[in-house]
């Protein structure tokens, strides 16, 4: 070993050495604040700086590796990986522009406007945004990661807020995955059938479930799109990996920490990106264990998805859903595994012929190139497997079918080499291959019944935001809205505020609350008014006490969604506790008219006998 080469390795082994004992330094210091409150404080920042930083790691990286990438490639690579990054996108299309998830996918939306107004990561329960201005005045940091929430905020800045620009973005990953896919098959050195990669990402991008969830804001889809970007990482630095000292280039090793450590902000099985890109670098080469580059590489994506962790740390007390408080546990297992595995055999959510198509995938790995096949087999088990141990992991469970597509980019994966594999087979019998590919092509297009319909799950809950996106435009200047839901109609351009953040003031000053929004102080009657009886009881006797005016109501199964109006006069007499106070402005229309009208009255008058003499 060289005088040069013992340098490197030793200035690779000091700095990541270095990396993770600062970065383990500022958790612990942050993990042992003395408040829940505390360690939240820091969220809103650090993971937004973490994920700027994956992305500067990335782009700097790829200035690096741009060059040598672009010339093993070639151009009909590349523009092979550009027609499938638009096919994903137009494929989406099949699927009707909705939410299907309430109101998680309105929380997201709202977070990612928070960001691009403040850089904070945090949702509001109370805050204006009006005139295309934010102004946070109520946060709260969301248990949820903050990947999808960053990735709309970029969005938002471009284009502004809206839902249109909101769904753009998970069509745009959908296409973006395939193409992932596609070039790190073509790259990874592993021994594929011929056209594998090209397979994969077309049927990824033409899984049913792919393109129903890649047409709203849930995040699964974003999910499978980032961790396909650190597989596309790993096999870029195994490919421009040096044959003969097995070691990798700094450049890639950029690029591999930024991609894996950014895909760790999206859910929080995302953490799984880790072991899937070490199996990965160690399946296309067996000296794995002497890259440098690489250890440093992982032990700085450690680094930047620290604010990840310690998110998610942060949030380690709450139930997320769960009525007796587990959240994971083996009993879930066995109704779980019915559901999630029944996914691939029962026709429900996936066709049967892809199915046999991964299989056939997996037999052809476990032939030819098994450390391929545990490669990706480790990818489906931890992306698979994970929800069938979480208690709302079934697809059973509510729209919970979200998570099959976090595993949709592995069994892709499977299905394309199964397809080449047996293409290659079956070449030299063209009737039999004819006849299997029309069965094939007629099972999937069947399966995909469900892809152009708008689902039942939550009708109501569909109809209040429907409600909210029709009456918002109408509002005037200057209203804010008290609502079970403030996101939704913050995102719509409108004032809002959760009713427990202001309901001391609208018992008490609610004449001070209407000087500050003169447009009008407006309530809500929402969904979980529909949903939670005592929320109903409470806000029904507001709106009696403070004689509420019914703006509008509409009506959906069994459930009334209306929107009322609290500055009442009988509303201000009865919830403020100081008199109304006169304009303050003496250019107040009213006033003024009242005043010429004055002047007119008494210059019209005729005069009095006592006047005239």
């Amino acid at each position: 070993m060289t005088s040069s080469s013992l340098r490197s390795r030793l200035g690779w082994l000091i700095g990541t050495v270095v990396i993770l004992v600062l970065t383990g330094a500022w958790a612990y210091r942050v993990g042992t604040l003395p408040s829940i409150d505390e360690q939240r404080s820091v969220v809103p920042s650090a993971t937004v700086w973490g994920m700027h930083a994956c992305l500067v790691a990335v782009l700097a990286g790829l200035a690096g590796v741009g060059v040598p990438l672009a010339r093993i490639l070639g151009r009909r690579r590349c523009l092979t990986a550009l027609a499938l990054a638009i096919g994903g996108y137009l494929s989406c299309g099949l699927a009707p522009e909705t939410t299907r998830i309430f109101f998680d996918e309105h929380i997201y939306a709202q977070i990612g406007q928070t960001i691009a107004h403040t850089g904070r990561a945090e949702g509001a329960n109370y805050a204006r945004a009006e005139y295309g201005k934010f102004e946070m005045y109520s946060p709260v940091v969301n248990k949820q990661p903050n990947g999808l929430p960053y990735l709309l905020s970029w969005i938002y800045r471009i284009a502004g807020v809206s839902d249109a620009s909101a769904h753009f973005l998970n069509r745009a990953l959908v296409g973006l995955a395939a193409a992932a896919l596609y070039l790190g098959l073509v790259l990874a050195p592993w021994t594929l059938p011929a056209g594998a990669g090209v397979a994969a990402a077309l049927l990824f991008m033409f899984t049913p479930l792919v393109m129903w969830w890649g047409h709203t804001v849930a995040v699964e889809p974003a999910a499978a799109a980032t961790t396909a970007f650190a597989f596309l990482a790993a096999c870029v630095h195994a490919r421009l990996r040096d044959s003969e000292t097995a070691q990798g280039l700094p450049a890639s090793g950029l690029v591999l920490a930024g991609a894996t450590a950014f895909a760790a902000y999206f859910r929080p099985e995302s953490l799984l990106a880790f072991p899937l890109v070490a199996v990965v670098l160690w399946s296309t080469e067996d000296r794995f264990i002497e890259d440098l580059s690489a250890w440093g590489a992982l032990a700085l994506a450690t680094a930047l998805a620290t604010p990840s962790l310690v998110h998610l740390w942060s949030v380690r007390t709450e139930s997320w859903g769960a009525t007796d408080g587990r959240r994971f546990a083996f009993d879930f297992i066995g109704k779980n595994l019915h559901s999630n595995g029944g996914y691939f055999i029962d026709s429900h959510w996936f066709p049967v012929a892809g199915t046999v198509l991964a299989v056939a995938g997996a037999l052809w790995l476990l032939i030819r190139n098994r450390t391929a096949g545990l490669a990706v087999g480790t990818w489906f088990a931890f992306s698979w497997g994970i929800f069938i141990l979480f208690y709302a992991g079934g697809y059973y469970y509510g729209a919970s079918s979200r998570y099959g597509v976090v595993s949709c980019a592995p069994v892709a994966v499977l299905m394309g080499i199964g397809l080449t594999g047996l293409y290659a087979l079956l070449r030299r019998a063209p009737v039999w291959a004819g006849a299997l590919a029309a069965c094939g092509l007629i099972n999937w297009a069947a399966a995909m019944h469900y892809v152009p319909t708008l689902s039942r799950e939550a009708i109501e809950a569909k109809a209040d935001v429907d409600f909210i996106a029709r009456i918002a435009p109408t509002l005037p200047g200057g209203s804010i809205v008290l609502s079970p839901d403030p996101c939704a109609w913050l995102l719509q351009g409108v004032n809002s505020s959760q009713f427990f953040t202001l309901e001391q003031m609208v018992r008490t000053d609610l004449r001070e609350l209407a000087n500050q929004y003169p447009g009008g102080v407006y309530l809500h009657w929402s969904f979980w008014h529909n949903a939670e009886p005592p929320l109903a009881r409470e806000t029904g006797k507001l709106l009696v006490e403070a004689h509420a005016t019914e703006l509008a109501r509409v009506y959906c199964q069994s459930d009334k969604i209306a929107l009322f109006r609290l500055d009442t006069p009988e509303g201000l007499a009865r919830f403020s506790s100081r008199p109304p106070q006169p304009p303050h402005r003496d250019s107040d229309l009213d006033t003024m008219l009242a005043r010429a009208r004055a002047e007119l009255d008494a210059t019209a008058r005729p005069p009095t006998p006592a006047t005239a003499k």
